[in-house]
Order: C-alpha cells, then structure tokens, then sequence
C-alpha cells in the first residue's frame, strides 16, 4: 500500500494486512480495497482498529455495514 499525505496507516495484525485511514474524511480502507464509512470507523477505532477477519470477509463478500460491536 502506497503512503499518501493526508491518511494514516496501520498494520492490522488480524488481517495480516495495512489499513489507511483519511485524516479529513475518516474513511478507512483496507489494503484489499474494503472501504469502511466513517460510521464504521468510529466503530473500530474503539477496538484500535483490529477489525475481526471473519467480519471483514462478509463485508467483502456482502458489502454491509457494521453497525455495532458486541
């Protein structure tokens, strides 16, 4: 994942994998091209961003939303 100004990165240890954060929008966007809404990554910045592989697998596949976190 190419480093561009304006977003910070992150390697999330439970994807095995780099996320970017923009610093201005706070969309999130995985390294697999996931996109986060800033709904979301509000969610994840409670739990530092470790977002859950199985979680990200069915967004990758369905394309939902996270909603909560329980």
């Amino acid at each position: 994942m190419e480093e561009k100004p304006g977003w910070k990165y992150q390697f999330i240890e439970s994807l095995g994998m780099k996320i970017a954060i923009n610093e201005e929008t706070k969309v999130l966007y995985s390294e697999d091209k996931i996109r986060y809404s800033p709904e979301e990554c509000q969610l994840l910045s409670k739990i530092n961003y470790q977002i859950p592989l199985q979680v990200h697998i069915v967004k990758k596949i369905f394309q939902g939303n996270i909603i909560s976190l329980q």
